[in-house]
């Protein structure tokens, strides 16, 4: 793009004007009883919305192109009449501000949706010119913006895709050519009556096309009449003395058809076929019907078999890792409520709300990602979550460095996540008592208002040390009326983690013999307690299993020949950690 036409004076200028135009549409909307319903729901005025919509498009197109120039900042603050985002003057824009206009962005253009409504009842073109007026704008600012071209091309370019959907009566190839001059022409000007030539061009040819489609259809439905007219010449005649003879034998008063198969029938034989062909027809209707509903029976039948062995296997697994008996007790009465609770939604009986979110706590290692993991996967197959996955992250996945960036971070994590869990790990280290101004306190309320708006297709795990994480729900009051559900992970005993060590080695193709076992437990109980702090559970038990068998593996490198069992079996030989 080529500004050298235009000041910064000019573009403020031109970019005011076509606002105006933007303000006299919502004005028509307003008159004609469009926005009436839109305000009960956004308790706002149409211009209210429009400058919130404008800058929050503006904010995001400077944002894609980098950081927000000074001369980008004026022109967000000073081309609508109001300034909803609270651009300042001077100084940074507030992270608030940021926040807001990417959730405004990410919206439907309700303006536009009503404009498309009142052409469409008045026989209009309105849309088209409250979105010509529009990209005008956002061409402006784009002017303002230095060595930026490509960016703000690939910007207006994306944003144009996502909302032309809303003028239905253009064809593609006009959309293309439109949004290139546009992006092109270096000249800001209405360009509706262009584009509304180049349409009518192609409607014209279309119509062209449309009408030898239809005299084809025409011809071929004329020798069609000609063929029937020709055909039914031979249909079997019947005498006029014949005829007279059914009449005069028959009640004067009757009518009587030919029909094409030379049969003669009173008008009450025509009728009574009438019925009886209509009942057959609603027989196999009711058939039909009977046969359709019973597919879609068996099929739901199918499906909730289906999906009750899924959540049985999901089940069986976490009923099969070793310990956490309090753990899989919390999950299963769990399960029960949801399951009652979707029975009585389905009589149409009242259920009270309920909140999925969940607090583990425990010391490292004790399975709470796993059982995370498996409870993702169980709200899907019972319907409350669409995915079922498991995005996993700490601290370092939510808090940004620097004024701003924290809660778009958090935005991105949770946007990621949506549709399952979100397990945050070591939340408690997000608050920091000692350090008031930590961006983990940003991270927090925005973690808080996102949970509330996505209530329904997320769940956020949240886990740690169980003091700390007490210190955490305490840190914000929005934490404490969302995570009540708390489940904790004890720490595995001794011989539970000889078990989990013989898990292990099972699913690496290996078995620990006895022996070995029992060398295993003798070496857990000769640890120091600072040992055992610092062991992590299933963690500390990994990080043996891995040394067994590269001691196993040193030990075999010495045999000339060894089997299969040996190369299966970890020997008491194997267990020693040095």
């Amino acid at each position: 793009m080529a500004a050298e036409q235009y000041t910064q004076d000019k573009l403020l200028e031109l970019g005011k004007d076509n606002y105006k135009k933007l303000v006299s549409y919502c004005e028509i909307l307003e008159v004609n009883g469009f926005w009436d319903q839109a305000r009960q729901v956004m308790k706002k005025t149409s211009t209210q919305v429009l400058d919130l919509y404008v800058q929050s498009v503006l904010m995001n197109l400077a944002i894609h192109c980098g950081d927000i120039l000074e001369n980008q900042k004026d022109f967000i603050r000073l081309v609508t009449k109001t300034n909803p985002l609270s651009i300042p003057s001077n100084g940074d824009i507030e992270e608030k501000s940021y926040v807001q206009s990417r959730q405004y962005y990410e919206l439907p253009p309700v303006l536009l949706q009503l404009c498309g409504l009142y052409d469409k009842e008045r026989k209009e073109i309105m849309t088209e010119y409250f979105l010509d007026a529009f990209l005008n704008i956002l061409l402006c600012m784009a002017y303002l913006n230095d060595g930026k071209d490509g960016k703000v091309n690939e910007f207006i370019q994306k944003y144009y895709d996502k909302i032309s959907n809303f003028v239905i009566d253009r064809d593609a190839k006009v959309h293309s050519e439109y949004i290139i001059r546009k992006l092109t022409s270096n000249v800001i000007r209405c360009d509706v009556e262009w584009v509304r030539q180049k349409q009518s061009v192609i409607d014209k040819e279309r119509d062209r096309r449309q009408k030898e489609i239809e005299k084809k259809r025409a011809e071929a439905e004329k020798k069609r009449a000609e063929a029937n007219k020709k055909r039914n010449k031979n249909v079997k005649k019947i005498t006029k003395t014949k005829l007279k003879e059914i009449i005069t034998n028959d009640d004067d008063t009757k009518k009587f058809v030919l029909t094409n198969d030379g049969d003669i029938l009173s008008d009450e034989e025509i009728e009574k076929q009438k019925i009886v062909k209509q009942q057959e027809e609603e027989r196999l209707a009711r058939e039909e019907f009977m046969k359709v509903k019973q597919r879609i029976l068996e099929r739901e039948r199918l499906q909730k078999e289906e999906k009750e062995k899924r959540i049985k296997a999901l089940v069986d697994e976490l009923n099969g890792m070793v310990g956490l008996s309090e753990v899989k007790e919390e999950i299963q009465s769990l399960i029960n409520l949801i399951k009652i609770r979707k029975l009585r939604e389905e009589m149409n009986m009242p259920v009270m709300d309920m909140s999925y979110h969940m607090v583990f706590t425990g010391s490292p290692g004790t399975g709470k990602t796993t059982v995370a993991r498996l409870v993702g996967k169980i709200y899907k197959e019972l319907g409350i979550l669409s995915d079922g996955k498991m995005i996993e992250t700490d601290r370092s996945g939510l808090v940004a460095g620097y004024v701003g960036q924290t809660a778009m971070k958090v935005h991105d994590v949770v946007k990621e996540a949506m549709g399952g869990i979100l397990f945050i790990d070591e939340a408690y280290s997000l608050v920091n008592p000692d350090m008031p101004n930590d961006f983990g306190t940003e991270a927090v309320d925005a973690l808080v208002k996102l949970m509330e708006d996505n209530r329904d297709n997320l769940v956020i795990i949240v886990a740690g040390y169980t003091e700390e994480m007490k210190t955490f729900l305490k840190s914000n009051t929005g934490l404490v009326s969302r995570f009540n559900k708390f489940i904790n992970f004890p720490d595995y005993t001794k011989e539970e983690l000889v078990s989990i060590l013989s898990v292990m080695a099972g699913k690496a193709g290996l078995e620990i013999e006895e022996g070995a076992k029992v060398k295993v437990l003798e070496l857990l109980n000769k640890m120091k307690a600072s040992q055992w702090k610092n062991f992590g559970n299933a963690r500390g038990i990994r990080n043996l299993f891995e040394k067994f068998v590269m001691n196993q593996a040193n030990r075999l490198v010495k045999i000339e020949n060894p089997t299969r069992d040996d190369l299966m079996i970890i020997k008491e030989a194997d267990v020693f950690d040095r």
